[in-house]
């Protein structure tokens, strides 16, 4: 074995230890009960879009926004930040030592995965901490991304190559609901019996309601770079609007976010029955 060879066992071997440790595995699941709490507001904000004006953004720094003015919401908000923390540091042992049953190609899109989900809940673990501190503009900052990349050599060709890889992201959330790929990050709990039903068909609709979400996301990106118009791009919200407005628009949302919510409640759920070993 080389001196790397070495290194990186001993670095898997630390990860793994971290992992396992009862402390971070807790925290572990209580972050991902506050993120799928966050998805169930999201899906309240969403039918309220379809049915006129919402209260507020439906965003994950919109969620969290609502979640911050309901009764000890700035409590709450404070344990969705070391939730959220302590998800990242989870994701991050398991970028670099999870994923066991896997090997080759797959091991290591697995672990990229894994990687991209601890950036992701860094960002929420960002938005949780403005808000519970009020430094959080609370102004949407896609559009402004957009155009920046809009103005770099090929920008609007980066701009439809990051849209395909969001629709791609959607449909491979929709494939990862009705394929129960899911199932694999469940304890034999969660996966059997009446409350193995109940989680499948939260799962299936959730994640393909997701999948959808981010592929008209998605589409937005390439239309904004095939227009050269950034103002033609968004995220969840603009996606949700746009789904409002189109043919049969209003009952496609509605399904739309009792997905979104669904996808929530199976989260929560699985924060109960989240595989630690």
């Amino acid at each position: 074995m080389t001196t790397q060879d070495a290194a990186g066992t001993a670095a898997e071997d630390k990860a793994q230890q971290a992992r396992n440790n009862p402390a971070l595995e807790w925290l572990a699941k209580i972050g991902t009960a506050i993120y799928g709490v966050t998805y169930v507001v999201v899906g309240w904000l969403a039918l309220q879009i379809a049915f006129g004006e919402p209260a507020g953004r439906a965003s994950g720094q919109g969620a969290l926004r609502e979640m911050s003015q309901q009764p000890f919401g700035e409590t709450i908000l404070w344990i969705a930040c070391i939730g959220f923390v302590a998800l990242v540091v989870w994701k991050i042992c398991e970028a670099v030592a999870g994923h066991d049953e896997e090997d080759g190609r797959k091991l290591v899109a697995a672990r990229a995965m894994s990687a991209g989900k601890a950036v992701v809940f860094a960002l929420l673990a960002v938005l949780a901490f403005q808000t519970v501190t009020g430094s959080s503009s609370g102004g949407s900052s896609e559009d402004g991304y957009t155009a920046t990349i809009m103005k770099m050599p090929l920008g609007p060709v980066l701009v439809v190559a990051v849209g395909i890889a969001i629709i791609g992201y959607g449909v491979y959330s929709a494939y990862k609901g009705l394929t129960d790929k899911w199932r694999k990050s469940l304890e034999s709990g969660g996966r059997t019996g009446d409350i193995g039903t109940a989680i499948t068909v939260l799962a299936r609709v959730g994640y393909s309601s997701r999948g959808l979400a981010f592929a008209v996301i998605g589409g937005l990106f390439v239309w904004a770079g095939f227009t050269h118009d950034a103002d033609k791009s968004g995220g969840l919200d603009q996606a949700l609007l746009t789904l409002r407005d189109a043919p049969f628009g209003k009952a496609l949302l509605v399904a739309v976010a009792i997905g979104l919510a669904a996808y929530g409640v199976y989260n929560v759920a699985k924060a109960w029955y989240l595989k630690q070993r």
